[in-house]
């Protein structure tokens, strides 16, 4: 390796954004979501429901806005993917609802983590899209946990982009009832 790059500067890999990059200066005023009334404070998204509406009322720089995540979810953009194959039929109604949970234990944790939309284009193949390419690689990881039968293939966008597309293959019907 040491003789591979002479100098440092001959070493040519992409820097990680920031925060900064990423999302442009943070406003310093409270701003609340006109969809999902999350509240932006202290430099971060929080639950509306922790925040305290009477002292917003009294604040003259409460500004009505939409959260990152809104914004994604109306522009139908998205961060992660996971593409469902071949999902049996008797497993159909118990992935559908743990994808509903986890989703929901995440949006709980962190306003900005949620699943935009379970669409099931037939039967068997579905595609779950989520703003935050992180959830995505959790979900399919716990989908391979729960269902140990799976093939799960993980591709990365080029960069700036975070973008992470995932899809998991389920092996035919007839492993499942070997196991």
């Amino acid at each position: 390796m040491k003789s591979m790059f002479k100098k440092s500067r001959d070493i040519m890999l992409y820097h990680e954004r920031n925060e900064f990059e990423e999302y442009g200066k943070a406003p310093k005023d409270y701003r609340e979501c006109k969809i999902c009334s999350a509240v932006y404070y202290n430099k971060s998204w929080h639950h509306g429901e922790n925040f305290d509406k009477f002292a917003s009322k009294k604040l003259k720089n409460l500004w009505m806005t939409r959260c990152p995540a809104c914004k994604l979810a109306e522009s139908q953009k998205y961060e992660g993917a996971i593409t469902l194959e071949n999902v049996p039929k008797k497993f159909r109604d118990e992935l559908y609802h743990m994808i509903k949970a986890y989703a929901k234990r995440e949006y709980d944790r962190d306003c900005q983590h949620r699943v935009i939309a379970i669409n099931k284009e037939d039967n068997k193949t579905w595609t779950i899209t989520t703003t935050e390419n992180q959830l995505a690689n959790k979900l399919a990881q716990k989908i391979k946990d729960v269902f140990n039968k799976v093939d799960v293939k993980v591709s990365y966008s080029e960069q700036p982009n975070d973008v992470e597309r995932i899809k998991i293959n389920f092996l035919p019907f007839w492993s499942f009832s070997q196991a």
